[in-house]
């Protein structure tokens, strides 16, 4: 049997944790390319996100400190519609806090870039049409903070979204981190109670957690992007790794820039990341659209109502390209199955 992990990859309110659910419900129903045998039953935070997807509403993005606990799962997958090769793969719980953080400071905690020695195969989330995609700047300038990003990793080398917390900023961790630059030595941030101690004695408590630059947000995707591509290994054949490009709430988008598809979305709306996917470099990459549950849960309550009493795992679909035509495949595993190479 094969083994892996897939990496998933993606900000704060990225669509991760909703994807995850819905991924949960059609393996459930045994719907789709990839299949499932058994289910894991030590995964309450799946069944939590499962739930609030049955209630008909959108998984809140997660609070949690990364110090937390892990919450990974590990699964028996079989692809071609259960007919493939059996693959043990695990999902590894890497909050979309931590991604934030990681493009913000350079910083990836140790025991993360461990689990990318076993893993060649990863999904990338970024989600149309949020307020926490941060607006880019002037050209120039986005220019030079990435070429800025690019040389300190080039020196020394040689996800989840709930719509009513949208307007929200994810404010980051609290707590210490043990972590480790993928371009350098360990850091440790703060200790606990460290901040809280210097405000009460008047002290500046900016030399203890500096508030980073918000970057653009195409910015902070060529910079995952960036992550992938130094961290993934080759798959077992000896091709390149395999990252899928998904772009969540695909239903908001109006009907001409549907039938366009992804890549000329991103185009329109991040030209430089939209760059950078078209120069992969050593990685594999392809694109998707992504709606969990086939419409807006908070703009449009009709469409909620109709949800009522129906089977979720029948609701939703992939966009992708077939035949050079954009169609919306109810098989939500698409993704995941390509990047698993089935």
């Amino acid at each position: 049997m094969n083994s892996g992990s897939v990496m998933l990859v993606g900000g704060p309110g990225s669509g991760k944790t909703n994807y995850i659910a819905r991924l949960w419900l059609a393996f459930k129903a045994r719907k789709g390319a990839l299949r499932a045998e058994r289910l894991p039953t030590n995964i309450h935070y799946v069944d939590d996100a499962v739930r609030h997807l049955m209630a008909r509403k959108f998984a809140p993005r997660s609070e949690r400190n990364i110090e937390d606990g892990r919450r990974d799962f590990v699964i028996e997958v079989r692809g071609n519609g259960g007919a493939g090769v059996p693959k043990k793969i695990s999902v590894p719980d890497i909050t979309g806090e931590l991604w934030k953080r990681a493009v913000e400071t350079y910083e990836l905690p140790q025991e993360w870039i461990d689990e990318f020695k076993g893993s060649s195969s990863a999904i990338l989330f970024l989600r149309a049409h949020t307020k926490l995609n941060a607006q880019p700047m002037d050209w120039v300038t986005a220019r030079d903070m990435l070429q800025m990003h690019a040389a300190v990793v080039d020196d020394e080398l040689g996800d989840d979204y709930d719509e009513e917390d949208e307007d929200d900023e994810a404010e980051g961790e609290k707590g210490s981190v043990a972590a480790r630059s993928i371009s350098g030595p360990a850091v440790v941030a703060a200790e606990p109670g460290a901040e809280a101690a210097a405000t009460e004695q008047g002290e500046s408590v900016s030399h203890i957690q500096p508030k980073a630059p918000k970057l653009p947000a195409q910015v902070g995707f060529c910079e995952l992007l960036r992550y992938l591509e130094l961290l993934l290994t080759d798959r077992p054949d000896g091709s390149r790794p395999r990252v899928a490009v998904v772009v969540t709430a695909w239903d908001m988008l109006d009907d001409e820039a549907k039938r366009a598809g992804p890549m000329q979305y991103l185009k329109k709306e991040f030209p430089l990341f939209a760059g950078r996917v078209q120069t992969p470099g050593r990685l594999d990459i392809e694109l998707f659209g992504m709606s969990i549950v086939g419409g807006n849960l908070k703009g449009r309550p009709e469409f909620r109502e109709s949800l009522k009493g129906r089977d979720l795992s029948e609701v939703g679909y992939t966009a992708v390209m077939k035949s050079g035509v954009m169609a919306e495949d109810p098989d939500v595993t698409l993704p995941l199955a390509w990047a698993l190479g089935d």
